[in-house]
């Protein structure tokens, strides 16, 4: 066959590829559209939720990460690291290289807390004269910044009070005193208004229940109606297929998002700080995510009552508590922490709230990307897989 005539077939083939997936499109946009279903309950799934709950479910802040601009680098400045590292709540790590870079450090999560100590800490306090120590405190989790700074001052005060009681006993109490006091700046949500930080949470919610409790259903659905064994037969590709079942839900995710939008913005006044784009590139990793899951769990059962069950109590449940969604993942137990690494609504949380908030772009967030890009890449890899194996 000559260039020409395979540069003709090559364009047949993916015309007829648009045309089979956009008939599949229309029919599926047709069934979710007139397709309402009474969900039922699952007796095992809430006892397995309520034990995680037991565990999971604490809003006492713990191990709050604090970063340390030492600018002294006196005894008294060590010391002062010392007791608050003492205090047995925050975890302190000392900051090197420029300080400009401190912004990022709170933007990419590395720390909740940043401590500038000034120059001259020591001596001032030798001197007797009053010392001023910058908190730059991440308010985009505002439970989170108002323990851990109450946590910051209740240590520096008790600093205080030690070397208060150090200089009683050398020096007669008509001298003056040293003072050390904390000057706190919250970034990113200075009103410390917990909506801020939790209505884009929610948006992630809404996607995921939204996307996958009708993505889970969509194989079963067939099988119940009597027309899986139809489609087989058509000429229908199985890459076909899967395109034509999953692109309705990609829809409708994106259309949740642009509605959400306005809601998040102008009713609940949540500054949108980043990029538009980049949270639409963030909400399409992620519904690769919960579509792949979607299918898997459509190959997995007989029935739409059992994918529905499946997907509510098996899988949603655990990704809404166990994501940071609204219990923070360092204060579970460990061996549940690790189960949240694989969750992937605890890494988009983190972008959306990352780019809502804290404006935060490509540079910090790749992470978040890089991760969700491959669990989703893998979870419908597999789904694709068993879903071929239906089809044979």
């Amino acid at each position: 066959m000559n260039a020409p005539a395979q540069h003709l077939s090559a364009r047949s083939s993916w015309r007829m590829f648009f045309y089979r997936v956009h008939c599949l499109l229309v029919k599926e946009l047709a069934q979710i559209r007139r397709d309402p279903r009474i969900f039922g309950l699952l007796v095992a799934a809430p006892l397995i939720q309520l034990l995680v709950m037991g565990y999971a479910a604490t809003t006492d802040v713990r191990d709050v990460n604090v970063a340390v601009r030492d600018n002294d680098h006196s005894y008294h400045s060590r010391e002062y690291i010392r007791s608050i590292s003492s205090s047995g709540y925050l975890k302190t790590t000392l900051l090197t290289g420029s300080a400009a870079d401190d912004v990022s450090v709170l933007a990419a999560g590395r720390a909740g807390l940043i401590i500038d100590i000034p120059p001259q800490f020591g001596r001032r306090l030798i001197a007797q004269q009053p010392v001023r120590v910058q908190v730059l405190v991440d308010g985009a989790d505002s439970n989170f910044a108002v323990q851990g700074l109450n946590y910051l001052m209740k240590a520096t005060r008790l600093y205080a009070g030690t070397l208060i009681n150090v200089i009683k006993t050398v020096r007669p109490p008509a001298l003056g005193l040293p003072q050390v006091s904390v000057v706190s700046r919250v970034w990113y949500n200075p009103d410390l208004r917990s909506t801020l930080y939790m209505v884009p949470g929610i948006m992630g919610v809404l996607l995921l229940v939204t996307t996958m409790m009708v993505s889970s259903m969509a194989l079963v659905k067939e099988r119940e109606d009597g027309t899986m064994e139809q489609l087989i037969v058509t000429p229908l590709r199985p890459v076909e297929l899967v395109t034509g079942k999953l692109l309705p839900f990609v829809v409708v995710g994106f259309v949740e998002v642009s509605l959400a939008l306005p809601v998040i913005l102008f009713i609940f006044g949540v500054p949108l700080r980043g990029n538009l784009l980049l949270l639409y590139l963030f909400s399409g990793l992620f519904l690769l995510n919960t579509l792949g899951f979607g299918l898997l769990v459509s190959t997995l059962v007989k029935t739409q009552q059992q994918a529905m069950m499946v997907s509510a109590f098996f899988v949603m449940m655990p990704f809404v508590l166990l994501s940071g969604f609204i219990f923070p993942v360092e204060n579970m137990p460990k061996a549940i922490q690790y189960i949240a690494y694989f969750i992937p609504l605890k890494y988009y949380l983190t972008a959306v709230r990352g780019v809502f908030l804290k404006g935060a772009g490509w540079a910090e967030l790749w992470p978040q990307a890089a991760v969700l890009l491959g669990m989703g890449t893998a979870v419908l890899g597999l789904a694709v897989t068993k879903f071929h194996k239906r089809l044979d």
